[in-house]
């Protein structure tokens, strides 16, 4: 509403600015109540958008739990530190172990010019004006142009060269005795090499030979057998599984067994996690939906039956089973007396184990019994219902929270109006109060005059 400026009557004594803020008041009844409205509707826009950020939480942990590669979660155990497991969702839930030994480990080749030295790495170490690399697995050959000989300008000069596939590292053998030292940049036997051209140091030696690491698996004296890799790193040996070696055992160390599970933890904390997100967004609902009683006031959405319907919608994804499988309670999945999802844990690994392929089929449906294009699993069925709720523009919820920032922006400009037409009045009244002091004013004055007038006469 409009305020203005003191025109308290200096004629009248009428205290002009509060008959004015007095009638300002009633003329701006309407204003009010449209401000009124648009704290009203801005609740009402504030409750969809909480129940949407809970029905957008369910859709979330619903389609991680529709996801067929949560299923093939599995764990792997090692039984040595010598050797780290890990497993990933790309492959199968294929479970099982594997013994082996760690016979030896990847090593990357390395020679030393240990023939000579120089004092100072200042100092130079060739007079050929290129080096010569080549791998001799490959047959690769890498020319190093050389413009400073010393070794720092060498060592410099082929690590530079980054497709040499080497570095080069200039080291003290002793107090000032200086030599280089080149090693692979890669591991294994495809990493051996051959240098030419550094002719200031005598022949290079092979300090460290390239090496594949190797796992002999099984423990038969006739049936084991070999596997080697370029790296520590070993896959293969069972779907989805790493083997990663750590360190060579000797041959009196036991033999290290990986063990892998199907990891029904990790697929029930999923399952946990979307029954979790149900009854955030049921409690939710019930939270805005709710009618007065006694002192506990209602709820913004009180009796809001499109809310009161989604919460319907929820709770059917567990009352309408899982097709032709049946009841979501085989599965650990229940209804509560308050309206609530329950999850039962030990229910649900023990049909896990027994019967993986099935158990997920209650959560990813196989068929579509009421035709809704929907599969009858129980995270089909629930992201389905959440994505129709919070789709952007076209979902329930989402259109709700639209309509109702659309009512208050009319409402706002309908205001803006008001304090237009408000400032009109006022500055209206103010005239008109303004006048009437003049007036009276006028009129105290001739009063004045002929009080004089009359007073000379006497």
């Amino acid at each position: 509403m409009v305020t203005g400026g003191s025109v308290d009557g200096l004629v009248s004594g009428l205290q002009t600015s509060t008959v004015i803020a007095q009638l300002m008041q009633v003329e701006a009844a309407p204003q009010t109540a449209l401000k009124q409205k648009v704290s009203t509707q801005q609740k009402v826009v504030g409750a969809y958008q909480s129940i949407n950020t809970k029905m957008s939480a369910l859709l979330t942990a619903a389609k991680a739990l529709n996801d067929p590669a949560a299923w093939k979660g599995a764990t792997a155990a090692s039984s040595s530190d010598s050797v780290l497991a890990t497993t990933s969702t790309t492959g199968a839930s294929q479970g099982g172990s594997v013994t082996f030994r760690v016979k030896q480990l990847a090593a990357a080749e390395s020679h030393i010019f240990s023939g000579g030295t120089v004092g100072s790495t200042s100092d130079s170490i060739t007079s050929s004006p290129t080096v010569t690399i080549t791998n001799t697995a490959t047959g690769k050959q890498t020319d190093v142009a050389i413009t400073d000989t010393s070794l720092k300008g060498v060592a410099d000069a082929i690590n530079k060269a980054t497709d040499s596939g080497v570095r080069a590292t200039a080291i003290q053998i002793s107090p000032g005795k200086y030599t280089l030292q080149l090693t692979a940049g890669t591991t294994g036997e495809a990493s051996a090499f051959t240098v030419l051209g550094v002719d200031g140091l005598g022949p290079d030696v092979i300090s460290t030979d390239g090496a594949n690491a190797v796992l002999t698996v099984g423990t038969s004296q006739t049936n084991s057998f070999d596997i080697s890799s370029a790296t520590n790193t070993f896959t293969g040996l069972m779907d989805g599984l790493t083997i990663t070696a750590r360190s060579k055992q000797a041959d009196t160390d036991p033999p290290v067994t990986v063990t892998v599970a199907s990891d029904t933890e990790g697929i029930a904390g999923k399952v946990q996690a979307m029954v979790d997100a149900a009854n955030a967004a049921l409690s939710e609902i019930g939270t805005q939906t709710k009618n007065s009683s006694g002192d506990v006031p209602a709820g913004t959405l009180a009796g809001n039956s499109s809310m009161q319907l989604l919460a319907g919608r929820i709770l059917g994804t567990v009352s309408g089973g899982a097709g032709a499988l049946g009841s979501l309670k085989d599965v650990g999945i229940e209804l509560t007396r308050d309206g609530q999802l329950s999850f039962n844990k030990t229910t649900f690994v023990a049909a896990l184990n027994a019967d993986p392929v099935k158990t997920q089929s209650y959560f990813n449906g196989t068929t579509d019994t009421d035709g809704d294009g929907i599969k009858d699993g129980f995270a089909d069925k629930m992201a389905g219902m959440a994505d129709k709720a919070t789709q952007i523009n076209t979902g329930t919820l989402a259109q709700l929270i639209t309509s109702g920032n659309s009512a208050i922006t009319d409402l706002n400009d309908q205001i803006s109006d008001w304090d237009t037409r408000l400032a009109a009045r006022q500055e209206t009244l103010q005239r008109q109060f303004t006048a009437m002091e003049t007036a009276l004013g006028s009129l105290k004055n001739q009063s004045t005059w002929l009080a004089g007038q009359l007073s000379s006469l006497g």
